[in-house]
């Protein structure tokens, strides 16, 4: 009778037994040598987080002892009587030495009392219960001359009791300062009349007793030099190094480990015999291992995330039928999420990871029968599907996921606004390669995400040759960059009442390309999409910040990319260029497009926020091209509106706009917001822009951009 589990059926059965009982004794000697290694890591492991534990207590017990003294002052210091007391011109010296003189004697909470005048020297003192009669701070050391030093204002403007730690001539000590003030109201003297309350506590033995008992440290010591592995530094509030608090270490891994022992021999033998009995049913487990390998490849081929296939079965997939020798037609959709890393960078990774299922399932209803849709990782999809109308369907297939993501995505509370760009490549596997086929696909789909995103590009030849170009101004910008073949040209930005030059814009150029000059309208959206752009936007801030330098009275408007906007660390690095170049940042403002603010909101006005607390201008530009209201603009809290040439350049033959431009000068002013129009071209558009209020006008009939020499001697000339 036939048996599938005998070992006579399966060739490698002897073999895979004598690997397996080899591997058991090895596993055997290995888990007694772990067992032993980790008992000993363990126990270092546990000494070192004791040791860890100690310090920090010792830490808390020098906080404790502080604030103890801290608390002292406030109880002896906010009080009705030693306002009384103390305040007159004559003090009443029996009454300070029995209210709080005496209390070393009677509760030892303190060894040290003083009264300063509002000069911090010294009116009255008692030390160890003996009259004080020094009257500068040089008894208290460093320590108390610090927290005078540094709160001194706080002290006088009767905010806070400060605490810390000082060397007097009697040894280390605990001292605290306060404003003697009534508990109620705020002090009623003449002038700038203060009394200050200063309490000490001295470091001694007894109260080291005390802590390391409060704190379970054992033999709490003080020293002056480091005698002790098991220490802490002990300084003063001037920063000065005091000495060190040292305490004996408990090493509970050790006695934990000599305890443990004796089980560890007794799992090390169990162990042993578990793995004998492993041994004996090895078979049954090969076989049962067998039978899950075409579980293991389906997990192998399954993104985890969204439970669709990953890139490694689509493209086995599409090997498959290659070998089949399938003539058909295949369409391939490369899918990218335009504004996926946005919603990680301002949601986070988990509200990425909600948006990246949702997508998956809208994308699963809408496949089309015989299709296969693939996540590729990250915010990219792919779907293939092969037969003669499979070209018809993949276009159907992206029109349709254009269309739910024109509307907005709801996860949670949170209402998420993100696009696509994609790709179509068809063709069959005989005229080119399943990997070719992709290449194609995501060929169609970068250019989607160049044009414009939110877009469906299908793949011809001539993309081919366009994303070929494209790679080769990749590679120029880069090595432009290191050559300094860029520059920074200006326009200037005229005062609409005055008609002088009162700021200009930063423009960048790249007039030293070796293949010749090439339009910015042209290597922008290249250097975007590629990465580039962080690195240019940072060339024209700092270069543009360091031509501007030495001319304090002209500001500098600077175009900033969204790709740099959406950077977490956008800020940090304006204010690292600002101080670099020591450009005044009241005199720069930085103008963000009307898209990207309505497209990442939140990210958007964290950013805004951050850049005007830092003193920098911020300007909505292009407005009158999207679809901006009053709410946002009140919103964000811009200082300026530039209107965008598209608008600006029709006052002069079109009411219509006439009349947008001063509907928007109207809002812009009731926001408190001031208006550039850009792109005047003629001195008839000039005259009604001026009229219709803008504060600022910018373009042509002005001046073409033009370096930084050719804009100041225009200044000097034209509008000096």
């Amino acid at each position: 009778m036939y048996n599938p589990l005998s070992w006579r059926n399966i060739p490698t059965a002897k073999t895979l037994f004598v690997m397996i009982f080899m591997a058991g004794i090895g596993l055997i000697v290995s888990i007694i040598a772990l067992l032993y290694l980790s008992l000993h890591l363990i126990s270092s492991k546990t000494n070192e987080i004791d040791e860890h534990r100690s310090a920090l207590s010792v830490q808390g017990a020098i906080q404790t002892s502080a604030n103890r003294v801290w608390s002292l002052v406030i109880d002896n210091a906010v009080w009705d009587d030693a306002v009384r007391e103390v305040y007159p011109p004559v003090l009443n010296t029996e009454w300070l030495y029995n209210t709080w003189g005496a209390g070393f004697k009677i509760n030892n909470l303190y060894d040290g009392t003083f009264v300063l005048d509002e000069h911090f020297n010294v009116l009255w003192g008692s030390f160890q219960s003996k009259a004080f009669h020094e009257k500068n701070l040089d008894f208290f050391g460093n320590g108390l001359k610090a927290l005078i030093r540094d709160n001194a204002d706080a002290l006088r403007a009767e905010k806070n009791i400060y605490a810390g730690i000082t060397r007097t001539r009697q040894g280390v000590a605990f001292v605290g300062i306060g404003l003697i003030r009534p508990m109620i109201g705020r002090l009623q003297v003449h002038n700038d009349v203060r009394r200050y309350l200063v309490i000490t506590r001295h470091l001694n033995p007894q109260i080291l007793s005390d802590l390391g008992n409060t704190f379970q440290i054992e033999d709490l010591n003080f020293t002056v030099n480091h005698t002790s592995i098991a220490s802490v530094p002990l300084k003063s509030s001037a920063g000065e190094l005091l000495g060190y608090l040292n305490w004996q270490p408990r090493l509970p891994g050790a006695q934990a480990a000599s305890a443990a022992s004796n089980d560890i021999t007794q799992i090390v033998t169990l162990a042993a015999g578990l793995i004998l009995l492993f041994i004996l049913l090895s078979s049954v487990g090969l076989y049962k291992l067998a039978r899950g390998e075409n579980q293991a490849r389906r997990v192998a081929r399954t993104d985890w995330l969204s439970h669709l296939p990953n890139r490694r079965a689509l493209i086995e997939e599409l090997e498959r039928v290659s070998l089949r020798g399938d003539i058909d037609v295949k369409s391939v959709v490369f899918i990218d999420l335009d504004g996926f890393k946005d919603v990680n960078d301002i949601y986070g990774h988990d509200v990425g990871d909600d948006l990246i299922i949702m997508m998956a399932g809208a994308l699963r209803e809408r496949v089309p029968e015989g299709g296969m849709l693939a996540r590729m990782g990250g915010d990219e999809f792919a779907m293939l599907i092969g037969g003669d109308h499979s070209q018809a369907q993949a276009a159907a297939f992206a029109s349709n996921v254009l269309e739910f993501l024109s509307a907005p995505l709801r996860l949670g509370e949170r209402t998420i606004h993100i696009s696509a760009s994609i790709g179509i490549a068809s063709g069959t596997l005989i005229e080119c390669t399943s990997s070719e086929l992709f290449r194609r696909a995501d060929i169609a789909m970068y250019h989607s995400k160049i044009t414009g995103k939110g877009r469906v590009t299908q793949y011809d030849a001539e993309l081919n040759s366009v994303r070929e170009q494209q790679l080769a101004i990749e590679n120029e910008i880069r090595s432009g960059m290191e050559r300094d073949e860029f520059d920074i040209w200006y326009q200037p930005i005229i005062d609409a009442r005055s008609q002088k030059m009162t700021s200009v814009e930063a423009l960048l150029r790249w007039p030293r390309r070796p293949a010749g000059e090439l339009g910015p309208d042209v290597f922008i959206s290249i250097a975007e999409t590629s990465g580039l752009i962080y690195g240019l936007g940072q060339f024209v801030l700092r270069r543009a910040c360091q031509d501007l330098e030495p001319f304090g009275d002209l500001k500098l408007s600077v175009n900033i990319s969204p790709a740099q906007f959406r950077d977490p660390e956008f800020e940090d690095k304006v204010a690292q260029v600002i101080e670099m170049t020591r450009f005044p940042a009241t005199r720069l403002q930085l103008e963000v497009t009307e898209t990207y603010v309505l497209e990442n909101p939140e990210r958007a006005r964290a950013a805004i926020s951050n850049l005007k607390a830092l003193g920098i201008a911020v300007a909505l530009d292009d407005f009158g091209t999207g679809y901006s209201s009053i709410g946002y603009l009140r919103r964000f809290n811009f200082d300026t509106i530039k209107i965008d040439k598209s608008l600006a350049g029709l006052v002069d033959n079109d009411e219509q706009a006439a009349a947008l431009v001063s509907g928007t000068v109207r809002i812009a002013s009731a926001l408190g917001m001031a208006v550039v129009a850009e792109g005047v071209e003629n001195e008839k558009q000039m005259k009604l822009l001026r009229l219709a209020g803008c504060d600022q006008l910018q373009g042509f009939w002005f001046s073409q951009p033009m370096p930084i020499e050719a804009i100041m001697e225009l200044r000097e000339i034209k509008y000096g």
